[in-house]
């Protein structure tokens, strides 16, 4: 299997970082014409997926942390750092980890679209056997697709597995419109794959994906399309309606977890309790993150890559998970030396610190969908649909509260409009969601961004807030554009 699984790597080699690339022949032998699509070879190509997603050692792991730098959780550390610096400081360049993401997002459409065309057209087993392994391909394409919409607006949108036509069968490949990627291909993707994947993930964990991980993806893109750019604000109901059925009626029961952190312990790290849908990295098995040196400051010995906003931390409220999330002071030889005083002035994250930190590589955990924002999703679409918070809003809201509080009650009050509950469940999304990549998208969508970056000063004074729009998406691959002849994003 192992060798079957390397072969099939190959299939996404070189993919869709030019025009050129965009028309070459797959270089596999693996194709639908030489593959015979039994269980056991379904079943390898779609473990192949994870790797494909994570890419390399500085691949998605990293790149989403630094492309997501414009929240207001996380900070570049090294300001001569400009990869990641120019992005916290909402100054975005079309760079390398911008090209390297786009690329990669590619790489894994072309390698779903090969599994779904050649698993679709093929006799060799039944369709029971066969659908879920599909489906799998489905949830991916979909995930990608959601990923490269957020974060670059109009994109290609490519089913054919020769990548030589477009979704809607036109060529050369041009960039379809934001809507139409939502609604012909990732929508009708994760209903595939809510309709078709098991219960519980293939293997019982949270690292393949599950019915609940295509509800909670869906009920995400539902709420994402509600807000910024699409405003289409009908789709709060639908996002409620969709997360509702992770809390009630899947056939796998999620839950939180009594204690946060044990959701981050490299131990726990494959549990499906709370969180969803995951990706599980090891530095032993080439599936490594990047949490090592990366996220250690200067005075550890670190890269001082990624920090904790200091503004976000003094704002962040007195609960198990600021005690757990960040670390407020540092041992400089033989003294002990708060975060204020180190040269960054901003406190390093805890987070993700029980994975091995004395590398570049380390394993650990990219957390994708966990139950806390389902429910967090919950209670914010099902108040703006209905333009006040019933119950169940109340109770999910709460419930994320109650835990961050030691399990003792931390409830808001009661009789909340629908501005006034909504900034409760704006805030509490920040803090429980902190350093997981979310708090960008989350600012975007609801058009945030400068209100709440411009509570820094150190980005304020940068001049990158005001009137900076433009940078609620990335600019295209400078080749891309110049090679396709693409129109780059406003701005850029």
């Amino acid at each position: 299997m192992k060798t079957i699984i390397k072969a099939a790597l190959t299939l996404c080699v070189g993919i869709c970082v030019s025009c050129v690339d965009l028309y070459q022949e797959p270089r596999s032998v693996l194709t639908p014409e030489t593959i015979e699509y039994n269980e056991r070879n379904m079943e390898a190509l779609v473990t192949g997926l994870p790797k494909v997603l994570w890419s390399n050692n500085y691949g998605f792991n990293c790149r989403l942390q630094s492309l997501t730098l414009g929240g207001d959780d996380v900070v570049a550390g090294q300001i001569g750092s400009t990869r990641t610096f120019d992005i916290d400081e909402l100054h975005v360049k079309s760079g390398t980890d911008v090209s390297n993401f786009f690329s990669n997002m590619y790489s894994l459409i072309q390698y779903c679209n090969q599994i779904i065309d050649g698993i679709s057209k093929s006799t060799d087993t039944s369709e029971e056997v066969k659908r879920p392994y599909e489906a799998e391909a489905h949830f991916y394409r979909a995930l990608a697709y959601f990923y490269l919409v957020r974060f670059f607006g109009d994109v290609p949108a490519i089913t054919d597995p020769y990548t030589q036509t477009d979704m809607f069968g036109n060529s050369p490949i041009m960039r379809n419109k934001t809507i139409d990627v939502y609604e012909q291909l990732i929508i009708p993707d994760l209903q595939f794959a809510e309709k078709y994947l098991p219960d519980r993930g293939r293997l019982d964990n949270n690292s393949t994906p599950s019915i609940g991980a295509a509800k909670a993806c869906l009920a995400d893109v539902y709420l994402t399309m509600a807000g910024w750019p699409l405003k289409k604000t009908e789709m709060y109901a639908q996002a409620a309606a969709k997360a509702k059925e992770v809390i009630e009626k899947t056939g796998h029961k999620y839950t939180l977890v009594s204690d946060y952190s044990e959701l981050w312990k490299e131990v726990n790290k494959a549990d499906d309790t709370e969180h969803i849908f995951a990706i599980n990295h090891s530095a032993t098995y080439d599936m490594a993150s990047q949490y090592g040196i990366s996220y250690l400051c200067t005075e550890e010995g670190g890269w001082t890559d990624y920090l904790a906003d200091s503004v976000f931390f003094e704002r962040y409220p007195e609960d198990t998970r600021k005690e757990f999330n960040f670390i407020t002071s540092i041992k400089v030889g033989i003294v002990k030396r708060p975060w204020k005083k180190l040269e960054m002035r901003c406190p390093p994250i805890n987070k993700y610190r029980d994975y091995g930190i004395t590398s570049a590589q380390s394993n650990g955990i990219t957390p994708i969908y966990r139950y806390a924002e389902v429910l967090l999703i919950y209670a914010e679409a099902q108040n703006r649909a209905d333009h006040g918070p019933n119950d169940l809003a109340y109770q999910c809201l709460n419930d994320v509260r109650k835990r961050a509080n030691g399990g003792v009650a931390n409830d808001v009050p009661a009789g909340l409009d629908e501005e006034g509950f909504n900034q409760y469940v704006f805030d509490e999304r920040g803090w429980e969601l902190f350093a997981e990549c979310k708090r960008w998208f989350q600012l975007v969508r609801t058009e945030r961004v400068e209100e709440y970056n411009k509570l820094n000063p150190r980005i304020w004074d940068m001049g990158f807030v005001e009137n900076q729009q433009r940078n609620y998406i990335l600019p295209l691959p400078s080749s891309q554009v110049e090679m396709c002849g693409w129109e780059q994003n406003p701005g850029y």
